[in-house]
């Protein structure tokens, strides 16, 4: 491990109090649309208190330092700090080079992990891509489940791509007939993964459709990866998938997605990377469309897992407001990956998942870009990232 301790001695009650903005994200079950996306429930000099991994309680930190539960929990002072959700990064590829021995990889990921939590985020989908086979395929997910937990929750995602799976071609006349008779029932049967992602701008239509019926029958949730294709957003709509990551947006596509449900993914780092142009943000919101804002980490080359960065560059680049960007890489990303009912924003029976950052108004998070301004991260109740001190050089 590097920075991030386990099992961090903590009592089973924290409260963490003085916050000058605590961020609850408190809204409606669903994800956040329209003027529903900027309102962050923010509660001056706020606190949350915490027993058993779960939220108990958010609100004024001079009401919850009075309720009997309070009375000797450990305490974290979060005075002159923004504190707020932790991260959902709805979208990454902690593994994408052809496997490694195990612990090669294990030590890979983990390290990515742990990079992220630094940066703040809590939650993550993890892909495992079909195009490098199906034993590495089957080694990265049971990796992966490993690592779930410490430091991150890690909700695990099978992509399947056009690239063609050879142990397949001997045995079934296509490549979506191999995945829906091999694959997918595997991975259900063994619980490997949670969501079923299709590239549907790689992956023929009829094969698509046919994949995630597949995933939807045997209880995965599904993400279309639509690219700039107005085709695959129908797609999307039609399957009712949990979300759909779009590159560009065509001018017809707005009015579609404003009324269905899958959350529109927005990955601004990974475009600004690629030197595309960025899609329409401000006219999804007005339509009533949902947006989340992910890293594409590992997806087409996109370097960085920093999602204040991605946050930043949804403001700058995008049209996005603060309270905007940072609802879309909180609890919509939740929602992108159906967690929304057990992370996301702060609220009483969800899981302690919060982050104290060094600034004094959440309008600063995009405004100081380029800077990991994590103060602290709290995950499950424990602290698992603390900032540390920098030494002084006292040799010649």
């Amino acid at each position: 491990m590097t920075g991030l301790p386990q099992n961090f001695p903590v009592r089973a009650t924290t409260l963490v109090r003085g916050a000058r903005q605590l961020l609850t994200l408190r809204g409606p079950a669903g994800p956040r649309r329209g003027a529903a996306l900027g309102e962050l429930g923010i509660i001056p000099d706020g606190a949350v208190l915490i027993h058993g991994g779960k939220i108990l309680e958010a609100g004024p930190s001079r009401r919850l330092e009075n309720l009997t539960l309070a009375r000797g929990a450990s305490e974290i002072n979060a005075a002159g700090r923004v504190v707020m959700p932790g991260f959902v990064d709805s979208r990454t590829q902690p593994v994408s080079v052809p496997v490694r021995p195990a612990r090669r990889l294990e030590a890979g990921a983990q390290s990515v992990l742990e990079g992220m939590a630094r940066h703040g985020t809590t939650t993550v989908a993890a892909s495992a891509c079909a195009e490098l086979g199906h034993p590495a395929v089957l080694a990265i997910l049971r990796s992966l489940g490993g690592l779930s937990g410490p430091p991150l929750d890690i909700i695990r995602d099978y992509y399947v791509t056009a690239a063609p799976a050879p142990e397949f071609q001997a045995t079934h006349a296509t490549y979506a007939e191999g995945i829906c008779a091999e694959v997918l029932p595997l991975l259900a049967r063994r619980k490997l993964a949670v969501l079923v992602s299709v590239d549907c701008e790689g992956v023929e239509e009829l094969a698509a459709r046919r994949i995630l019926e597949q995933a939807h029958s045997l209880g995965f949730r599904s993400t279309i990866h639509a690219g700039a294709s107005a085709a695959c957003v129908n797609l999307a709509v039609e399957m009712q998938a949990a979300a759909v990551v779009l590159d560009r947006v065509a001018a017809g596509a707005i009015a579609e997605l404003s009324v269905s449900r899958p959350v529109c993914t927005l990955l601004p780092a990974s475009i600004y990377h690629r030197r595309l142009a960025y899609p329409p943000a401000p006219a999804l919101i007005e339509s009533g469309a949902a947006l989340t804002l992910a890293s594409g980490f590992g997806f087409e080359q996109c370097p960085t897992y920093n999602m204040q960065m991605v946050i930043s560059l949804a403001c700058s680049e995008m049209g996005m407001s603060p309270a905007e960007a940072i609802s879309a890489a909180t609890i919509n990303g939740a929602h992108a990956v159906a967690r929304g009912h057990l992370c996301g924003s702060l609220e009483p029976s969800k899981a302690a998942d919060l982050i104290v950052l060094n600034i004094a108004d959440y309008r600063e998070l995009p405004v100081q870009f380029g800077i990991n301004h994590v103060h602290m991260v709290v995950k499950n109740g424990h602290v698992i990232y603390r900032e540390g001190e920098v030494t002084s050089w006292t040799g010649q």
